[in-house]
């Protein structure tokens, strides 16, 4: 097993790294840049959720100590699945009718299923010292699965929540370990960001462009709710009570889980759930364009439970892909780059945190909301979901007096070529707070503004994106002309 290096390394490593794999980031960068088009990426969200039926996999240091979130510093030589056969688990996943996998190659305490260069903990310290996701893709990819990853940004263990450079080193430096390693990855799950720290202290911008400099096709979902805002895929995290809506026509998935947790319990070969379960949620969530992603979570000696095994086999008997369902409906305009806003003011207004207090007691987002200033509008934080999931719903707003107009004020720091604005209002709150009608414009001084859109907005509580012609800007300034209660924002932002 390689050497693993010490965290007084990490830019040192990192700044060669970068300079010895210059040329192919170069390269890949002009091939993202081809392929960043919005058809390029419709056909991605297209033939994924052509998949239907796919298996999620927690399987980590918290199948060993019996948490679902495990602690962030046990000892590495508690992972020892001595049986480990990702054979056992594809035959299994392939006869339930599965197609794709996820495999949680990084939960929340930090603990790395493949031998990293950034962290000792990981399995080069197990007893097993068996690179566990490679043998995940291998197996799944000899039987003709897609295996995609799962990876925690938050990581308790190496001290990633509250951000800055060298977090996003580590970051970055771990994704090019994974997404350069084992091949194609045709999608990776983000957990542990937008509901923890919120996009802003790691950077979306600077992940998502990685991932896709590394692996253009490779689609990102992220835990952010259920809005399709910075994210190529929704997921809905079935748990904490999300489902998605009736009508729902974006690329998405959902995860429910085979037995009584994410992860193993001792009592879990006890708690395996019907045939009826699952055959009503794949008859339920086909139509809707919405993967269903049932959770199975390997136990200690690193198999399926016998009774696991049975389940997924009389599922591959009874259920059949619809082949006569319609194309996936156009998607909607997305940000693909959203500028980092170094300032942004509001004519007027307040902080505030959906649920209030008490409800937010306990939320793992204490830190952000507790910021009082308009930078709630550019914080990257929402988790709008039910709380079945162990802590509350939460989002971060920011509240205009009831007077019209209002404005805000955004302020790119210099002058950047734009031609995308997003505005993502208040979520789980009906239309409460809802900008209806606005004036969008742009200036380089702050005092001159040329008029880009003005127009009324749907009513609906989706992300509503503008697109106008490409324009130079440093300023950009919403005016709010007509709104439903007092106008809110969650989140705001500009690129192209």
């Amino acid at each position: 097993m390689r050497n693993h290096m010490n965290r007084r390394s990490l830019i040192i490593y990192w700044s060669k790294f970068v300079f010895c794999f210059g040329l192919p980031f170069m390269m890949n960068a002009q091939l993202y840049a081809q392929n960043s088009q919005p058809d390029h990426l419709y056909k991605l969200q297209s033939a994924f959720v052509d998949l239907r039926f796919g298996v999620m996999l927690h399987f980590n240091m918290g199948t060993f100590t019996n948490e679902e979130w495990a602690s962030p510093n046990h000892d590495p030589g508690k992972f020892d699945p001595a049986k480990l056969d990702c054979d056992q688990w594809a035959d299994a996943c392939k006869a339930a009718g599965m197609t794709y996998g996820i495999l949680t190659a990084k939960h929340h305490d930090g603990f790395s299923l493949w031998d990293t260069k950034f962290s000792d903990y990981d399995i080069a310290n197990s007893l097993i010292k068996r690179d566990v996701v490679d043998e995940y893709v291998k197996a799944f990819r000899a039987k003709g699965l897609k295996p995609c990853l799962y990876f925690s940004i938050w990581d308790r263990h190496n001290g990633i929540e509250n951000g800055g450079a060298k977090e996003e080193a580590f970051v970055m430096g771990q994704l090019t370990e994974l997404l350069t390693s084992y091949g194609e990855i045709p999608m990776i799950i983000f957990d542990g960001w937008s509901w923890k720290m919120g996009h802003t202290l790691i950077s979306f911008q600077k992940i998502y462009d990685h991932v896709k400099k590394l692996q253009p096709d490779c689609l990102i979902a992220e835990h952010n709710g259920n809005s399709n805002w910075q994210t190529d895929i929704i997921y809905y995290e079935g748990p904490k009570g999300v489902f998605p809506p009736g009508n729902n026509v974006y690329a998405s998935q959902m995860a429910l889980t085979i037995t009584n947790g994410w992860f193993w319990h001792p009592d879990s070969p006890h708690n395996v759930k019907n045939l009826d379960f699952a055959l009503d949620k794949l008859q339920r969530l086909e139509p809707l364009y919405c993967n269903f992603m049932l959770n199975v979570s390997p136990n200690r000696d690193g198999l399926f439970d016998d009774e696991v095994v049975k389940r997924l086999q009389e599922i591959g008997k009874i259920w059949k892909p619809d082949n006569n369902r319609l194309p996936l409906p156009s998607q909607p305009l997305v940000l693909r780059t959203c500028y980092e806003i170094k300032k942004i003011t509001a004519s007027g207004g307040e902080a505030i945190v959906s649920p209030k207090p008490p409800a937010t007691i306990g939320s793992p987002v204490v830190a952000i909301i507790a910021d009082k200033t308009e930078k709630v509008m550019i914080d990257g934080c929402i988790d709008v979901v039910g709380d079945r999931g162990g802590f509350s719903q939460t989002q971060t707003l920011w509240k205009f007096p009831a007077t019209l107009p209002q404005s805000v004020m955004i302020n790119l720091g210099e002058e950047k070529r734009i031609s995308r604005f997003y505005y993502l209002p208040a979520q789980l709150m009906g239309y409460e707070g809802l900008i209806t009608k606005y004036v969008l414009s742009a200036g380089t001084d702050g005092k001159n503004f040329t008029k880009l859109r003005e127009d009324k907005w749907q009513k609906n509580v989706d992300m509503k994106v503008l697109a106008f012609d490409e324009v130079n800007a440093r300023y950009v300034k919403l005016e709010i002309i007509e709104a439903i209660g007092r106008a809110m924002i969650s989140e705001v932002g500009v690129g192209n």
